[in-house]
């Protein structure tokens, strides 16, 4: 569970939010509060920024990043995650990683080191977790890691039948277990990545934590 004061704290901060969503899509600072209890740093679910959309404060409240209501990629997190039952990443943490509000990804600039150095600052808040599995949604956030922290190329795998990018980082205080997985709001030509790929990888990492 994570402390009231760390949750205040993290509610204060635009990009928080929580791996759980109100079945009546009304996803409130009372109804996060509500699920204190199933919050943990385990998981960190990781996107890039937020889009123009979180410039409309009608569509914007507290812990509403990755919650934002007929959002068709949020809704879809919902589904894939909650509806499905993966119950270690079900209550784990949600940010991103660039504070840049901008709806086309190649406009966003990203200074690797410090964004990776916020990251850090915010997740330590949550948990004293040995073991934190990073999702990163697209290889612009998995990269970012990967160069922040001089990770080598050789060093990732990637799993040819789920398409999950992969790497396993031990540090001084923690072990990350890093993923790149496909953004949740594609579409088009690339639907396919978010509807049938991503459901995939998630389940992936969520079986593979209970070896851990």
């Amino acid at each position: 569970m994570v402390d009231l004061e760390v949750f205040n704290n993290l509610e204060r901060m635009a990009t928080s939010s929580w791996a759980v969503w109100d079945e009546r899509n009304e996803n409130t600072s009372d109804f996060f509060l509500s699920k204190r209890k199933s919050f943990h740093g385990r998981v960190i679910f990781v996107g890039l920024n937020r889009s123009n959309i979180a410039n409309d404060l009608s569509k914007v409240s507290p812990l509403s990043n990755f919650h934002t209501k007929g959002h068709v990629g949020d809704n879809r997190l919902k589904r894939f995650v909650q509806d499905n039952n993966l119950s270690n990443l079900i209550g784990g943490f949600m940010t991103d990683i660039s504070e840049q509000i901008e709806t086309n990804s190649n406009q966003v600039k990203v200074e690797e080191h410090d964004a990776v150095k916020k990251f850090v600052e915010k997740i330590r808040l949550i948990d004293n977790s040995q073991t934190r599995h990073i999702i990163c949604f697209g290889n612009k956030v998995f990269d970012t890691f990967i160069n922040a922290l001089k990770i080598s190329k050789s060093r990732v795998k990637e799993n040819r039948v789920n398409k999950i990018k992969e790497v396993e980082i031990k540090g001084h205080y923690e072990t990350w277990c890093l993923y790149r997985v496909w953004h949740y709001s594609n579409h088009g030509d690339f639907i396919n990545k978010s509807e049938k790929e991503l459901p995939v990888q998630l389940k992936y990492i969520n079986d593979k934590m209970n070896s851990f």
